[in-house]
């Protein structure tokens, strides 16, 4: 039985879409790491990092943080409305709510990807509090230079699946759907990315790796578990995480009602920002 243990956790699984257990234990606890089967690439060329939406907004508000040094908060130690228009102004990441006037950007909550932002540039160390005020790091300063761009895309990919909380920008009872084994969906659209395909089947796919992320999801007044888990994964890893670091492109069908029917494809960038050692088929 000893014996059989090793041989088993070096197999392909089909519930892993080709991927060993010692493969899928990588991803889940080392992502990114040499023992991994996705790796971020360590050289990236500036036209690449140029159209990495989240990188692009993180390199604004280090600018806006040099220029403005101290940044002051607000009482709620949010960023001023000011600050805020500032930096949705630049285009690089653009919200529904937003632009279709549902709401305005008057406080930092209007904007879940500013809102982002601001927590993952603490986190990442590149900004501290001090006195209600943001002040821009030695680390931020130092990675404000064009010639260490690749290292800002690590970091701020670093920080942003494995220190930022996905789960915090929505009410879903699972706090891990999404989040954990998001490396396994990277793995996923390099292998599958290249046609357009619902969202629902990389959920499905997710869901066969993880069996357990259904038992979470027990309000059925809400919507059947499986319509819960389908949208709450399609919402955390395509609407607001891979597609914010440009892996991901996402279509939606004309006549969208509130349903888990996006259409993924992996970006055309993919291939350069992360490299994916593939299962069997």
């Amino acid at each position: 039985m000893a014996a059989e243990l090793p041989h088993y956790n070096n197999t392909p699984q089909p519930d892993f879409c080709g991927l060993s257990p010692a493969q899928m234990h990588a991803l889940l606890y080392q992502p990114l790491s040499p023992t991994s089967v996705v790796q971020l690439r360590t050289a990236v060329s500036n036209d690449v990092l140029d159209h990495l939406p989240f990188l692009r907004l993180t390199e604004a508000f280090l600018h806006l943080l040099a220029r403005e040094q101290p940044l002051r908060l607000t009482p709620l130690g949010a960023l001023p409305r000011k600050y805020l228009r500032e930096l949705y102004a630049h285009g690089f990441i653009l919200e529904d709510g937003l632009e279709t006037g549902l709401f305005t950007l008057s406080r930092e909550i209007d904007s879940l990807a500013i809102t982002t932002l601001h927590q993952t540039t603490r986190l990442a160390g590149l900004a501290r509090l001090v006195r209600g005020q943001l002040l821009l790091t030695k680390k931020g300063q130092q990675l404000r230079n064009p010639a260490r761009r690749p290292a800002l895309w690590s970091l701020v990919v670093h920080t942003f699946t494995s220190r930022f909380v996905w789960a915090s920008h929505d009410g879903y009872p699972a706090p891990a759907v999404g989040q954990t084994g998001w490396a396994y969906s990277v793995y996923l659209l390099a292998r599958f990315g290249q046609q357009s395909r619902p969202a629902s089947f990389y959920a499905d796919h997710y869901q066969r790796a993880f069996p357990f992320v259904l038992a979470e999801f027990t309000d059925p007044a809400y919507r059947s578990p499986q319509a819960q888990f389908t949208f709450c994964y399609e919402v955390r890893t395509f609407e607001r995480s891979l597609n914010w670091l440009g892996l991901v492109e996402v279509a939606y069908p004309p006549t969208r009602v509130n349903q888990p029917d996006q259409l993924v494809l992996a970006s055309s960038l993919l291939a350069q920002l992360v490299e994916v050692q593939q299962g069997p088929a």
